[in-house]
């Protein structure tokens, strides 16, 4: 191989022919990419599979919703008391136990206790987060005031109570733990 030293860039060639020749292996990736376009732009079952499968979910949702309305017993006949008398009457029968009603009393002493106690940020951050709780629960019993016969608003008040009273039984029990 001759090799020659060039000074400036006008010495060299002007033209170089590459290697081999480079067409066969470009037209053949292009039409790789054609024939996969080809085969992914075909219709397919699978693709509507997720939309078919929501649309079903949805239906059986709705259908489920007129389903416990009819089912369920108007406001003005729940209990054979009229709808406008005050939430407590509908309010699910666990919470209106005297013994759950107790037991809360009794954590709530215990909590305020065991708050005192507490470093002033600490205290902050616990008392906020049973205010948001106390909040819920009142929001859904105004709620069922409105709606008394509605079964998942009631649900929903006995989870938040039983989330209230988890809190305040971790609450009263942070302490005894570090001792």
């Amino acid at each position: 191989m001759n090799i020659r030293r060039v000074n400036r860039i006008d010495e060299l060639a002007q033209s170089l022919p590459p290697a081999r020749d480079l067409w066969p292996a470009i037209v053949a990736a292009i039409e790789a990419d054609r024939a996969a376009a080809a085969v992914d732009s075909a219709p397919r079952r699978t693709r509507w599979l997720p939309a078919v499968g929501m649309a079903a979910a949805v239906a059986l949702v709705t259908i489920g919703i007129f389903i416990g309305r009819g089912l369920s017993p108007r406001p003005e006949t729940v209990a054979g008391t009229p709808a406008t008398q005050g939430s407590a009457e509908m309010m699910p029968a666990a919470l209106r136990d005297a013994n759950y009603r107790k037991q809360r009393e009794v954590l709530l002493v215990e909590v305020e206790t065991r708050l005192a106690a507490m470093p002033a940020a600490d205290r902050e951050k616990v008392a906020a987060s049973l205010r948001t709780l106390k909040r819920s629960i009142g929001d859904i019993e105004a709620a069922l005031g409105r709606d008394p016969a509605n079964a998942l608003l009631q649900e929903l008040l006995v989870n938040s109570c039983q989330e209230e009273m988890r809190a305040l039984t971790a609450v009263r029990d942070s302490g005894s733990q570090e001792t």
